[in-house]
């Protein structure tokens, strides 16, 4: 199977495998999709994070410390 563009392609694809999958391959795709869930879940965590912290509120302060 050639590599998909995106991950949620890859997870498509992978979940048609499962679903015609034999005895025998059926435990190997199933951890390929695992691993590529956990790979997902991953980048949206990092998305998250970067969107979070780029929100104005979590801006490092620009005044000293005491100078009120």
């Amino acid at each position: 199977m050639p590599p998909a563009r995106r991950i949620e392609d890859r997870i498509r694809a992978l979940c048609t495998r499962v679903a015609s999958a034999d005895e025998h391959d059926l435990v190997k795709v199933l951890c390929e999709l695992q691993s590529t869930i956990h790979e997902y879940t991953r980048r949206a965590e990092n998305r998250i994070s970067a969107s979070i912290l780029s929100w104005r509120a979590f801006r490092p302060e620009r005044r000293k410390a005491g100078s009120y």
